[in-house]
């Protein structure tokens, strides 16, 4: 039978009989207490213990309640303090309350309030953390590092993205379906100073104009059919945070005036209300349309716009970024391993190297449904066949063995693969252009150093593709 863990509460109070009573009922119902005299006598057992729960007098001779509790605010700021108080200091207590007391009782204490309210400052605590482990965790995995690419277009981004977070600019994300807006937008709130106030998402093509309002914006009581209660909108629950307006391009005219007042000013009305709402809201848009042409046709606002486009991050697609495919595959055979309950560890060579060849039209978000797919029908511990619209089942055969052996560890596992790739995805680029450094590297993106010195450590003869030794 697991023991339950005892919870400690420290009495701080002058009054005898208070002490000893208030002891002796937290002992009977399992609470470790300990009791101080004073203020002072409360710092000094503070220091020494942990405490769960601190119940203290409000008038006491040297150090007060109030002084006291701005001491455990400062420094044990996750242990709730309840304050005790005569009928005629309700008021100070109150005040304590706005100084951060978790709550109040007076005297004569009522044994099973007193008993309830430290239940339930301890369940309280016990959520504080809960949701502290969650913030954290969130914050982890929207962390720069936990972004996984190694492409130098995307570090590029990532540079942008650390310059321009902890600022209060407005940023338009721009990339095709499926490549990462929003965990981009949740990198920069999480790594802004906002990052403790909501994150707020929007998809503006998944609402019609009426909804899409009221979602953005709230109503008022009677504002329209159904409208039964005040609703408050995304903005005002955003408050102090963050508004990721997805599909920005999908926003109709009407709308996009009101979201121009939000930019400009800094306020929203409620549909059906007829007075200005103060919110202090980051923006952060995003599309997959070209929002220019979309203005030059008159069915974007320009000045909306201008506006958004004020620190504007374009995303790479998949296709663009070949170097990444791997290394992409193994974190998404990790993410889904629970798929398959820890069995499915690896992708064969061969079916590595369809994927290094397929276009990715979706994006990450397909690949994360082809691995998803090729989890669930992989029947060992290797993903052999890949499911790719128009292209056969990919088999080990695709690849030398040699990079199959199991003795071989799974890092050198995935850099033979990394380098049967890069060999595969350069011998074609020369040999399609007859061994055109300079239009290699171009279509590349790299440097031709970097495209030469990729030659030597691949072992390509070039003299193969073009019948001469490279010129500098």
């Amino acid at each position: 039978m697991t023991q339950q863990i005892q919870r400690k509460v420290l009495i701080v109070d002058d009054d005898l009989a208070f002490r000893i009573g208030t002891l002796a009922l937290l002992e009977d119902h399992g609470y470790a207490s300990t009791i101080a005299t004073n203020g002072e006598e409360a710092k000094i057992k503070l220091a020494g213990q942990r405490y769960d729960v601190v119940l203290s007098d409000l008038v006491m001779p040297g150090i007060n309640g109030i002084e006291l509790l701005q001491h455990i605010r400062g420094a044990y700021p996750e242990v709730p303090v309840i304050m005790v108080t005569g009928f005629a200091s309700i008021g100070t207590a109150v005040e304590a309350m706005r100084l951060g007391a978790r709550d109040y009782v007076t005297k004569p204490c009522d044994n099973d309030e007193l008993l309830i309210k430290i239940r339930r400052a301890l369940e309280n605590r016990r959520k504080d953390r809960e949701l502290q482990r969650l913030q954290e965790e969130v914050q982890e995995k929207f962390r720069f590092g936990n972004i996984i690419s190694r492409n130098e277009k995307m570090k590029h981004v990532f540079k942008l993205v650390q310059q321009v977070a902890e600022t209060d600019v407005t940023v338009l994300i721009l990339g095709e379906t499926g490549t990462g807006k929003e965990m981009l937008a949740k990198a920069i709130h999480y790594n802004s100073l906002r990052r403790e106030k909501p994150f707020v998402v929007i998809t503006c093509s998944a609402l019609s104009e009426t909804l899409l309002e009221s979602e953005l914006f709230g109503h008022e009581k009677g504002a329209f059919t159904g409208a039964q209660r005040q609703r408050i909108g995304k903005f005002e629950d955003a408050n102090g945070g963050t508004v990721f307006l997805d599909e920005i391009g999908d926003v109709p005219v009407h709308l996009q005036t009101k979201l121009l007042r939000v930019l400009q000013e800094k306020e929203i009305e409620r549909v059906g209300g007829n007075r200005p709402i103060k919110v202090d809201v980051r923006i952060v848009a995003a599309t997959n349309r070209d929002l220019d042409q979309l203005t030059k046709q008159g069915s974007f606002r320009e000045d909306l716009f201008y506006r958004l486009n004020v620190f504007p991050l374009h995303l790479p697609p998949l296709r663009d970024r070949p170097d990444d495919i791997a290394l992409l595959v193994d974190h998404l055979l990790q993410k889904f391993a629970d798929i398959s309950g820890g069995r499915v560890k690896m992708i064969s060579p061969g079916a590595l190297a369809a994927m290094m060849k397929y276009n990715w039209p979706g994006n990450i978000r397909e690949m994360e449904n082809v691995i998803k797919r090729a989890i669930i029908k992989t029947e060992g511990d290797i993903i052999t066949d890949i499911d790719l619209p128009g292209a056969g089942s990919e088999t080990l055969a695709a690849l030398p063995p040699t990079l199959l052996g199991p003795e071989v560890p799974f890092k050198d596992y995935m850099k033979n693969i990394v380098q049967d790739a890069e060999l595969r995805y350069l011998t074609e680029m020369l040999e399609r252009h007859q061994g055109n450094i300079k239009m290699v590297a171009e279509l590349m993106d790299l440097d031709r150093k970097t495209v030469y010195r990729k030659i030597q450590e691949l072992g390509i003869d070039l003299a193969k593709y073009r019948g001469s030794e490279p010129s500098s």
